[in-house]
């Protein structure tokens, strides 16, 4: 009886130390669970034009969990001033909320396909700003932020006396040239913008890269229909680029034969 106690006892602490050992193997990092809310949107930028920032973003297409994003309501842009010099933006938030975005209703932000727009002012020399762009669903529920931080310079001059000729499918640009640099920053060229009339400006300029000098000859045009023109001169400031104010606004009909 004693030996048939023992070998059930055998019996029964195998399959437990059996258990024991698996749970004991080699144990992975701790993966948080992913929830079905929305995704951080995509590829925020800022950039300054002028006395302004102007702030842009993609749709978020996914929920955090990898799930199609099915029911985004909107946004919630939040915003905070530091100083540079002296605050950790990372360390402390005293964020206050810009705007809130509803997709239904769209003000004060202007939609291009899947990417939206909008503008910041009362920036002040000196000061850094950073941005957290907060999806929610028609739930209420936030999801992932975007963040991104950018410091405000004064901005250069706009250039001056801007012209345009029209040519056979082509518009040829002649401005006064800026002072190559100073104590803000180096002049790195314009950027050229073109519109068709009653549309506003595009966020993005017609050129790749600054243009160093006038003039500046925009091929590929439509003969017989009307362009319109502006630049903005271009510094280079702490390794960033800041926009300055639109120029003189000009117009140009390309016509065969010119």
């Amino acid at each position: 009886m004693h030996v048939k106690f023992m070998n059930l006892r055998k019996l029964l602490i195998l399959p437990l130390f059996l258990l024991l050992l698996a749970a004991c193997g080699k144990k992975g990092p701790v993966r948080p669970l992913l929830q079905a809310l929305p995704a951080a949107p995509q590829n925020l930028i800022v950039q300054q034009q002028g006395k302004r920032f102007l702030l842009s973003f993609g749709l978020p297409t996914r929920n955090q969990d990898g799930s199609p994003l099915t029911d985004l309501q909107g946004f919630q842009i939040y915003k905070m001033k530091y100083d540079p010099a002296q605050d950790c933006p990372e360390c402390r938030d005293t964020s206050v909320l810009l705007q809130s975005i509803d997709l239904d209703y769209l003000r004060g932000v202007r939609r291009s396909g899947d990417r939206f727009e909008l503008w910041d002012s009362g920036l002040e020399a000196g000061f850094g700003y950073q941005y957290r762009v907060v999806p929610v669903n028609r739930k209420g529920a936030a999801g992932l932020p975007a963040v991104v931080k950018r410091q405000y310079f004064p901005p250069p001059s706009a250039p001056m006396a801007l012209q345009a000729t029209a040519h056979d499918q082509m518009a040829r640009l002649q401005w006064q040239p800026l002072p190559a640099g100073g104590p803000a920053g180096e002049l790195e060229g314009y950027n050229v913008y073109r519109r068709r009339p009653g549309s506003p400006f595009p966020s993005l300029p017609v050129n790749h890269t600054p243009v160093k000098k006038s003039p500046y000859e925009d091929f590929g045009l439509e003969n017989g229909t009307t362009y319109e023109y502006a630049l903005r001169s271009v510094l280079k400031v702490s390794g960033v680029e800041v926009e300055g104010p639109l120029s003189n606004t000009v117009a140009a009909t390309p016509e065969a034969g010119r």
